[in-house]
């Protein structure tokens, strides 16, 4: 497969009056960027501003072991089982092998309400409860609220999945621009970054990520419209060992298709066997980033000016030798470099 297929075919006619339109909206994109991305106020507050109906909510920020919500004063010590008399459960919205998702209250808040389908898959649904403990406090990561045996609390957001961003867009069109788009693209990246740099001995890598629309499944949105890491059940861990990393696979089944990095995939004209399959590693992320991307762009010549800025490093990203594709750290700050050349915004926290 060619690395160039990774970018959709451009159309130079369109770069000029792409080039001057960016620039004629730019107050347009800069009030957005005001308006959605002024996050954190000093140390001790995060703050959004909900689409829904322009208001801002604020909550504060919290120390390990307690969490708060939108319109909340002050932290709360995780829940407990003796705290979830307190919860009531309103009706089901989602769920998967692992775990089934609720909508609940708690004290006049809506929170998700995960309960554990069987015993069998536990392992996985602990290794979530471990991946959002260890990213506490990271406002791209789904907050956790509250911990039960095999019940879990976390943050409610009510406009669902990633998979409606398109939805959602078209429901907010002051909100469907290429910035917004791009927003999308960058949260992504930079979520990817915190999972493989977190730790000097532990790299984190989405392994249920294998089409294009399972990995907008794993997402929520916020009331932003900015993305938020939410199902981390299957997050796997790639571990330094005596010095050297030590890989791993997705499962113990055959994966194929274009989407998949081709480390993943078999092969071979025999049948698979999981035995002779060789690990991989965090790098099966970077070569999806570019699918991804270019899908929250869309295919407008606005889209087009931006994917031709980035066709360089999503080359990169196909490259077939996974340890010649960049990490995820580098695609973020030429991202945001891109962000600051077309609308003069500087994205670094």
């Amino acid at each position: 497969m060619s690395n160039r297929l990774c970018v959709p075919p451009v159309s130079f006619g369109y770069l000029l009056p792409v080039v001057v339109a960016v620039f004629v909206h730019g107050s347009i994109f800069y009030l957005l960027w005001n308006s959605s991305e002024q996050n954190t106020f000093g140390s001790q507050s995060v703050c959004i501003r909900s689409i829904l109906d322009g208001e801002e909510y604020c909550r504060p920020s919290c120390e390990f072991g307690h969490f708060s919500l939108y319109g909340m004063k002050q932290c709360h010590p995780w829940l407990t089982c003796e705290s979830l008399q307190d919860v009531n459960i309103v009706r089901t919205i989602g769920g998967g092998l692992v775990k089934k998702v609720y909508l609940a209250r708690w004290r006049n808040f809506n929170v998700a309400y995960s309960q554990l389908t069987a015993s069998h898959y536990r392992r996985d649904f602990q290794q979530g409860i471990k991946i959002l403990k260890h990213f506490h406090g990271r406002p791209k990561m789904i907050q956790l609220i509250g911990l039960c045996d095999d019940i879990m609390i976390t943050e409610f957001h009510s406009l669902g999945e990633a998979t409606k961003f398109s939805l959602h867009l078209n429901t907010f069109p002051e909100r469907n621009t290429i910035f917004q788009r791009f927003l999308f693209c960058i949260d992504y990246v930079e979520i990817l970054s915190e999972l493989h740099s977190s730790t000097e001995n532990v790299t984190y890598v989405m392994c249920d990520t294998n089409s294009l629309n399972k990995v907008f499944t794993q997402y929520l949105l916020s009331e932003d419209m900015r993305l938020v890491l939410n199902d981390v059940d299957s997050v796997a861990e790639v571990t330094k060992v005596d010095g050297k990393w030590r890989g791993i696979k997705c499962g113990k089944y055959e994966l194929d298709g274009e989407f998949v990095a081709p480390e993943q995939r078999w092969g071979f004209e025999a049948d698979y066997d999981d035995n002779e399959m060789k690990a991989y590693d965090e790098k099966t992320d970077i070569w999806k980033i570019p699918s991804v991307c270019n899908y929250f762009l869309g295919n407008s010549a606005e889209a087009t000016s931006i994917q031709m800025r980035l066709l360089d490093i999503h080359m990169a990203c196909k490259h077939l030798n996974s340890e010649a594709r960049p990490t995820a750290q580098l695609i973020l700050r030429t991202y945001r470099n891109v962000l600051n050349q077309v609308f003069q915004i500087n994205e670094e926290k």
